[in-house]
């Protein structure tokens, strides 16, 4: 008989949850059984998630918002899918202490979970990832594949994409354009730049990766550009909407956020533009393109990341 396996993983942003997909994966394929996937709404997992087979049943738990009641809520509803679930295991990728004593309270035989702080009283220390007890959390990627790796006493998490069947569209690139903050934001001139480059080297159709509330960026480059070069909106989409666009990319070039980490999930080269925060790792197809090393990094630092290096960048991978 099968185990039955419950993956919990809230998130702090759905690029984040997206780049947990491998280790999610290998649990799956360690375990021989397909996993239950509890996470946050905001991570629209089902979007991306509901037709692989490594995932038998999704839950959605609202996301956690301030105030006694409100955390009494989120709670009690987590309890209530736990309970429902009957699982004999829970992988835990988050440092808070209330899901890990939730799982507790739902006589989960195995409960695994970073290690942070007061979790450790409801751990096993075989069971966490840190052996102090006022351990520190480190980037939640890296945090993810080590407690997997430990757990599953393996060395590497190897990179599996999500599967799809759609054909590449050879002129179509995605720009990603969306950003959660101005740390991340490399510019929107810049990327008229790009764009134009990528016209000369025979690409005509472009799918601008933004979010809701960023349809003035989508404007401002379309605006410049006339038929017959194509351009896809994305501000009035959702992400399930975006999707089948995204699978048909032959690569995408943007800022570091959900869309770019997406990208890698479904295979494709993806060049993501840093500043803030250094270069993810979890996969080749991630080409970074980073600030130079003389330069702190801050949250101005994209911001020294010239229009030059970039394309050359692009020459010397791409084209």
């Amino acid at each position: 008989m099968s185990l039955n396996v419950g993956i919990l993983a809230p998130g702090k942003g759905w690029g984040n949850f997206v780049s947990y997909i491998s280790s999610f994966k290998t649990i799956s394929k360690a375990r021989n059984t397909n996993v239950i996937l509890i996470t946050k709404e905001f991570s629209s997992a089902k979007s991306y998630l509901e037709d692989q087979q490594f995932v038998k049943e999704f839950y959605e738990i609202p996301d956690n918002k301030r105030g006694f009641l409100k955390s009494i809520k989120y709670a009690f509803k987590l309890y209530k899918i736990l309970s429902k679930a009957k699982l004999d295991e829970i992988f835990i990728f988050h440092s808070s202490v209330t899901l890990v004593l939730i799982s507790y309270l739902s006589n989960i035989k195995n409960i695994y979970a970073p290690g942070i702080g007061y979790q450790n009283f409801f751990l096993k220390k075989k069971n966490r990832l840190y052996e102090k007890f006022f351990s520190k959390t480190i980037d939640p990627v890296e945090e993810t594949n080590n407690l997997t790796k430990k757990i599953l006493k393996i060395e590497k998490i190897n990179f599996l994409p999500l599967e799809h069947n759609t054909i590449t569209d050879e002129k179509l690139a995605g720009i990603c354009i969306a950003c959660s903050g101005p740390e991340k934001q490399w510019g929107v001139e810049n990327y008229k730049e790009i764009i134009n480059f990528l016209i000369k080297n025979n690409y005509n159709k472009f799918l601008l990766l933004s979010g809701i509330d960023q349809s003035n960026l989508e404007k401002n480059i379309v605006n410049n550009f006339s038929k017959p070069i194509e351009f896809i909106d994305t501000s009035t989409k959702t992400i399930g909407e975006v999707i089948p666009y995204l699978k048909k990319c032959k690569f995408v070039i943007g800022n570091d956020t959900g869309f770019s980490h997406l990208s890698v999930a479904y295979n494709k080269k993806t060049f993501v533009i840093l500043g803030d925060c250094p270069p993810h790792t979890y996969s080749n197809l991630i080409l970074p393109i980073d600030k130079d090393d003389d330069v702190k990094r801050s949250i101005d630092s994209i911001k020294t990341i010239k229009l030059e290096k970039v394309l050359n960048y692009l020459n010397k991978h791409l084209i």
